[in-house]
């Protein structure tokens, strides 16, 4: 252990970065690009759901990722 390191540290470091919030109005206004539909958001995940494409599409340092070619595919 560093000294800079604690043990509270090494902890959030094993969970990653904390979830970053969304504001709701623009979860409003945010639709998939391939079918216009709304999506859903998981916090957890930091993703951006379109239930009817099956694509989840990243949220990056509070930024969403609408490019359907960095989405992940949804396996359901």
């Amino acid at each position: 252990m560093t000294d800079e390191e604690t043990p509270s540290s090494r902890t959030a470091a094993r969970r990653g970065p904390e979830p970053v919030r969304i504001d709701r109005r623009l979860l409003e206004i945010l639709v998939c690009p391939l079918t216009k539909n709304s999506l859903d958001y998981d916090s957890a995940r930091q993703e951006l759901v379109s239930r009817s494409a099956r694509l989840a599409y990243p949220i990056r340092d509070g930024i969403p990722i609408m490019l359907p070619d960095e989405a992940r595919a949804l396996d359901y």
